[in-house]
């Protein structure tokens, strides 16, 4: 995203230092014939030291030409603007573009966040159950064991006194 915004920047300048240039050469041209409108409209090779017709319609083409250049120095100024519109509406809609993808990328996250809410659930309530049978599991093995214990202890005292009594028995 900076390395985007970057170049976009790095683009923006290079094209309004060209701009800029455009604008100062064509400005150049400009200064330079009305430099040359200004030596005309001096001329009088007339009768009398007036003015010639040669010397008003050599006037009246440096002011065209100084018209001309200023339609082109208008020219540039509207393409410039276009271009930046341009630009700016293409930065724009990036914007948008990329809006979209995070907030696309957010409403996927949440969804995933919530499914790992919903597996966390069963997950938590299968491990407790798998707890409870374990339980109840150690606690028959334990009741069982001890059940055992005190069989045996009984099997053997019971024995004990069957051979002692069969001992009594026998004179």
């Amino acid at each position: 995203m900076k390395t985007f915004l970057t170049i976009l920047l790095f683009i923006i300048f290079t094209n309004f230092l060209y701009a800029q240039e455009q604008i100062n050469k064509l400005t150049l041209e400009r200064e330079s014939l009305y430099r040359n409108y200004k030596e005309t409209e001096n001329l009088s090779t007339g009768l009398f030291g007036n003015r010639s017709k040669d010397n008003m319609q050599t006037t009246i083409d440096a002011l065209n030409k100084i018209i001309k250049k200023d339609n082109e120095i208008l020219d540039e100024l509207k393409h410039i603007q276009e271009n930046s519109k341009i630009e700016f509406t293409n930065k724009y809609n990036d914007l948008i573009r990329q809006n979209n993808d995070l907030s696309q990328k957010n409403r996927e996250l949440i969804q995933l966040s919530e499914r790992h809410k919903g597996y966390s659930k069963e997950n938590h309530q299968i491990i407790e159950e798998t707890e409870q049978k374990q339980t109840l599991l150690i606690s028959f093995l334990a009741l069982f064991g001890l059940m055992s214990l005190i069989y045996t202890i009984k099997y053997f005292v019971l024995k004990g006194e069957m051979k002692r009594l069969s001992d009594n028995i026998k004179p």
